[in-house]
């Protein structure tokens, strides 16, 4: 998290979260971005593509201005000494409050390597754009964790608290008697607060 690199003019900036598999050889470049009050989100559907153009258009440089710093960050010796050696799939990732409709992500995504592209046009590695709400990465925690066999606490604020979402949104209900008369109580009991807290009415 906040890997810190020189920019050209002297100065500093940071990649969000910088991830790398070195068995695959795949780096991600992952950018954290949202604006407006915290309540706010920008939709980016059929309507808006109509009054506003692609995504790049609609966006104009607000939440895809650090792809201009992307060559410096690419650079031998920033990341790593030999990056065309090192990097063999190349992951740039924007999570924002941008909802992009599910027809319009391909090509929005397309519309962002092209940008890449452009900016980076000696890069070999195989490029991948993901455009993903900060709810969109939240629910994907939850998903995997419920798959994930491990029984003990994380240590790791994000997972725990997916751990505890899932155990009282499908919870094994013990000592409450037997049947779903019994124990349906118990699930809708320990789920209330937790979805009245999102706007979710529980009867």
């Amino acid at each position: 998290m906040r890997f810190a690199y020189q920019t050209k003019n002297g100065g500093w900036s940071d990649v969000d979260v910088l991830a790398y598999n070195p068995e695959t050889k795949h780096l991600v470049i992952s950018e954290s971005k949202v604006r407006g009050p915290k309540k706010d989100i920008f939709a980016y559907f059929e309507h808006t593509k109509e009054e506003y153009g692609s995504l790049l258009e609609y966006d104009g440089d607000n939440y895809f201005s650090f792809i201009q710093n992307l060559p410096e960050v690419v650079q031998n010796g920033v990341i790593f000494s030999d990056f065309d050696k090192m990097v063999k799939k190349l992951t740039i990732q924007l999570v924002s409050n941008y909802v992009i409709e599910d027809k319009l992500k391909a090509e929005s995504a397309s519309s962002v390597i092209n940008k890449i592209k452009i900016t980076m046009p000696k890069l070999k590695a195989k490029l991948e754009v993901k455009l993903d709400t900060t709810i969109e990465v939240i629910s994907r925690v939850i998903i995997l964790e419920d798959k994930h066999g491990q029984g003990r606490r994380y240590g790791h604020p994000m997972l725990d608290i997916a751990r505890e979402i899932n155990r009282y949104s499908n919870p094994n209900v013990r000592y409450a008697g037997k049947g779903k008369a019994k124990t349906e109580p118990v699930k809708n009991q320990a789920i209330k607060l937790f979805l009245e807290a999102i706007g979710k009415n529980v009867t």
